[in-house]
């Protein structure tokens, strides 16, 4: 009997440090796999990249909707600021950052750009505004992280100006 409680108690121990474990580090370790799935596709740092439209196969982002158009932006703000600029289109449209913890620190959209035309700048944590800025000011509580921009296709009859739209964001450090 004693030793059944021993081996209850030692089973009890490791199921807690693995869920532990698997909760302080899984979502660092999405980010770091999605970051070396990009390195391996011969994407950049701080480069924005235009998904080609979603099909059955697709799989770049978690159950992708194929009413979506994504644009991604794996960023780096540990030397220097992150401009992103975006056209935003006369449909539903987002940005959303996240922290290398999978974070959601910052959502903007369609509805609350006060243009057609979306600025942010993003800084690191410890990183001060760069002066004379008229963007927005978005500070990531990470160095790395994700942007991730999603337009919606209203139609078949939209889809060559909402990915015209799409190729005009941009992710580049400020210099």
């Amino acid at each position: 009997m004693k030793r059944r409680l021993i081996r209850i108690a030692v089973v009890l121990v490791l199921a807690v440090v693995i869920h532990v474990i698997t909760v302080m580090f899984y979502p660092t370790g999405c980010l770091l796999a999605l970051s070396m799935k990009g390195k391996k596709e011969g994407r950049q740092v701080n480069t924005m990249v235009h998904a080609p439209r979603v099909t059955a196969a697709s799989r770049q982002v978690v159950r992708p909707s194929p009413d979506l158009l994504y644009s991604i932006c794996a960023y780096d703000v540990s030397e220097a600021p992150l401009r992103i600029t975006a056209s935003v289109p006369d449909t539903y449209w987002s940005l959303s950052l996240y922290a290398s913890n999978t974070d959601n620190f910052f959502v903007v959209n369609d509805r609350q750009v006060p243009s057609k035309e979306m600025e942010i700048i993003l800084i690191g944590p410890d990183m001060a505004a760069p002066k004379e800025e008229t963007a927005q000011v978005a500070v990531s509580p990470s160095e790395r992280g994700v942007a991730l921009i999603r337009m919606l296709v209203t139609g078949e009859d939209q889809f060559a100006h909402i990915q015209s739209i799409q190729r005009q964001a941009r992710c580049e450090v400020v210099d």
